[in-house]
């Protein structure tokens, strides 16, 4: 998820809904990340997901009008968040959870941001968090596959940017999972220069 400081307010806001942002990958699929949400990601919020996604807990206000503006977006636009949902059965969970339309039990999700500081014309930054109660079942790694799935069929990106902190290994697992791989030392995030991360690159063309 971008941090709030990234994300400008007005980023083409759309009233239509978009196409379909991913394929399913392997019990998982994506969708716009969407104000149905909010529960699930101030419930499940940890400080590390916190410290990565926002710089601290998210309130509700705060979380919901993000959800708001993301729900707003084109979906081919050039900031797109996506929720990672169980994709199992007609789209709920196992115990038959949906949380919304065809939603499903939210897992974690990401973004690929084209406006992202520090990204050049025809690349983006990608994110991806897992939330704690779904970590350690490689989860991480599928929802950054289909998200490279999604980067590969918009023919305007052709090179994805990841910032990982130095210390983040399983970040980094699945950056290396993906293919991408670190370009330079280490520098300080082009959004927050109080952050000290690596850069990963992949190419996709």
């Amino acid at each position: 998820m971008a941090r709030q400081s990234q994300t400008p307010v007005d980023a083409e806001p759309t009233s239509g809904k978009g196409p379909d942002p991913a394929p399913v990958r392997s019990m998982i699929r994506l969708r716009a990340l969407d104000p149905r949400d909010a529960d699930a990601l101030l419930a499940g919020q940890d400080d590390a997901l916190a410290r990565e996604i926002s710089g601290g807990p998210w309130d509700r206000a705060a979380l919901e009008a993000f959800l708001s503006r993301c729900s707003r977006w084109s979906g081919d636009g050039p900031i797109r968040e996506f929720a990672a949902v169980d994709g199992t059965a007609s789209g709920g969970d196992k115990d038959g959870a949906e949380d919304g339309d065809g939603g499903g039990r939210l897992l974690g999700g990401g973004g690929l941001n084209r406006l992202a500081p520090g990204v050049e014309r025809g690349h983006a930054a990608m994110t991806y968090w897992v939330l704690p109660a779904h970590r350690g079942r490689g989860l991480g790694q599928k929802i950054a596959s289909a998200l490279v799935d999604c980067a590969r069929g918009d023919q305007r990106i052709s090179q994805l940017v990841l910032f990982i902190a130095p210390h983040n290994a399983p970040s980094q697992a699945v950056a290396r999972g993906i293919g991408a791989s670190p370009s330079g030392p280490p520098e300080r995030h082009p959004a927050d220069p109080e952050r000290v991360v690596d850069r990963w690159v992949l190419d996709l063309r």
